[in-house]
């Protein structure tokens, strides 16, 4: 499989760091020990990842129909971490994707034909998919005693009424409110930014989460909750450089988040 035919290049990370070459023979080697050595590449799309190589790709041979996959190359460290957390989170039946092959820097999974969560909230506002997000992350936390991180809201895909997750590489030690508080951000921060049907979506995941964990909310919660909205923001505002979202981080540090 010539896999630098599909990229033109050899692909590199969000700072420039060109992907190892190993990695490319890496991946055909995984490819032809699931598929075998007649196994044909019928399309490759290079995903978005503000990190690491991510492939979609479509593979064929004689006695195999089309099969969808995804493969991440790691640029950067935490493969380990990315691979544990994976292998450990489908053992316990969270809803991840399944490692079919994985080695040397690389994860073959398959690929799940669903919408980015950002975009379907984004389009219907559905509580019920926020309390499908709070019900993973209290079900992540508790078997794994870390949190998640990268609060993104895409880095969650919506298929068949089932909430997946992916990319766990910054998996670490740290409190819930900043998986919780985080993503509410990232539901924030994207359009229609700060919609007041969001900002409600905001509070209904912390509550659900708090219920979770046969908590209630107090003034501590809130605040800390919205302190760690606010940091998340101007984070983002950082690396998108984009001041409006600076603005609302300021706003809320100063007002708190609206709950209505």
């Amino acid at each position: 499989m010539d896999l630098i035919k599909w990229l033109g290049e050899l692909p590199q990370g969000i700072d420039g760091r060109p992907l190892p070459p190993s990695r490319i023979d890496t991946l055909s080697k995984l490819l032809q020990k699931r598929f075998g050595k007649n196994s044909v590449l019928e399309h490759v799309h290079r995903l978005r990842s503000r990190k690491n190589v991510v492939l979609h790709l479509t593979v064929s041979s004689k006695k195999l129909k089309s099969i969808e996959l995804v493969a991440k190359m790691f640029v950067h460290g935490m493969y380990d971490t990315e691979l544990r957390i994976l292998l450990s989170s489908w053992k316990h039946h969270l809803a991840v994707p399944e490692v079919l092959e994985a080695r040397d820097g690389v994860i073959l999974m398959p690929f799940i034909p669903g919408r980015p969560l950002v975009d379907v909230i984004n389009s219907t506002f559905d509580p019920l998919l926020i309390d499908k997000l709070a019900q993973w992350y209290y079900d992540y936390h508790s078997v794994h005693r870390l949190i998640k991180g990268d609060p993104r809201l895409r880095n969650f895909i919506y298929y068949e009424n089932t909430l997946y997750g992916i990319d766990f590489e910054e998996s670490r030690l740290g409190s819930w409110t900043l998986d919780i508080a985080g993503i509410s951000a990232s539901l924030l921060d994207t359009h229609p930014i700060f919609d007041p049907r969001k900002r409600t979506l905001c509070w209904r995941l912390l509550d659900a989460y708090l219920s979770l964990l046969g908590q209630e909310r107090d003034a501590t919660v809130e605040n800390e909750f919205t302190t760690v909205v606010a940091d998340t923001l101007q984070q983002t505002s950082v690396w998108r450089r984009d001041s409006k979202i600076l603005a609302l981080s300021e706003r809320i540090r100063t007002e708190g988040l609206p709950k209505s």
